[in-house]
């Protein structure tokens, strides 16, 4: 049975509508934010992890807890909630930035509900400001009935963050699934990899891409753990591929990120040629 909650993302999946008004934005964000430093900063790089699920932690725990001191709490309680309420408006600011680095790479259904996604906790951040000014005023009861009204909104646009997720895969390393075989497995002729550039192959469960580097055959997940873009049309140049959708580079041999917005490596592949035949399998722990 299909959760009658889901109804609700699968309808913004459809509204076309929206690409009006989320393209234009999301062409101009791309373009002011890389791919370079600061969107390898944003979309979590550095941290080895989508840094925007670990940020929205902070606002959604601080703006709950808030809540509950709200409904359960006492007067002596009303200092700590007034300041969650606070917290929870500041914070909402970075997890917004990281939340837009990740948006701009989406397209689609996806963008569609990144945007609405993106409207509501604009929207929940607006009444929580409003909450905290209400309170720090004297106007405790307009705070609080404020608060409440924010954490309904926040409620539904995390469950649209959720979607985007578990739904959707965003933020999901593309090549989770893709284990490759165990065995060594024949999979191209060597006359047939291009001596500068990328020969994309199949196992028949896992893509993978083969390249030359330093006289050595090498050999990395096909789709790009970002959004699966595939490798083999990218760049090559000194020991590395740019993705060819969001310009992440990546080590052709080893499968480590050299620049982001990608967060997790790709999976690497143990070659030799047999026979005239290169052969892949995976690699051991």
């Amino acid at each position: 049975m299909t959760s009658p909650f889901r109804t609700l993302p699968e309808m913004i999946q459809r509204l076309k509508q929206l690409d009006a008004l989320s393209d234009p934005v999301a062409n101009k964000v791309g373009d002011l934010l890389g791919p370079g430093r600061l969107k390898d900063a944003l979309a979590g790089t550095w941290l080895g992890h989508p840094a925007h699920p670990v940020l929205t932690d902070v606002v959604v725990g601080a703006w709950t807890s808030a809540f509950v001191l709200d409904v359960v709490g006492r007067k002596t309680t009303e200092t700590a909630a007034d300041t969650l309420v606070g917290v929870g408006v500041l914070s909402a600011v970075p997890t917004a930035l990281t939340g837009l680095a990740d948006w701009v790479d989406t397209w689609g259904p996806t963008r569609r509900v990144g945007t609405v996604h993106a409207v509501g906790n604009l929207a929940a951040a607006s009444v929580y400001g409003l909450s905290w000014i209400a309170r720090r005023r004297g106007a405790r009861g307009l705070g609080v009935a404020l608060g409440m009204l924010g954490m309904g909104i926040a409620s539904g646009t995390a469950y649209l963050g959720g979607h985007l997720v578990y739904g959707r895969g965003v933020g999901v390393d593309a090549g989770v699934f893709d284990h490759g075989p165990a065995k060594w497995t024949a999979v191209a002729d060597e006359a047939d990899l291009p001596v500068n550039g990328a020969l994309a192959v199949d196992t028949g469960d896992t893509e993978i891409a083969l390249f030359r580097r330093d006289g050595w055959i090498c050999a990395i997940a096909e789709r790009c753990t970002h959004r699966g873009a595939p490798l083999h049309k990218g760049e090559v140049e000194n020991g590395r591929v740019t993705c060819p959708w969001h310009g992440s580079q990546f080590d052709v041999c080893s499968g480590s990120v050299l620049r982001g917005p990608a967060t997790a490596p790709q999976q690497a592949f143990e070659t030799r040629v047999q026979d005239g035949k290169i052969e892949v399998r995976r690699a051991r722990d």
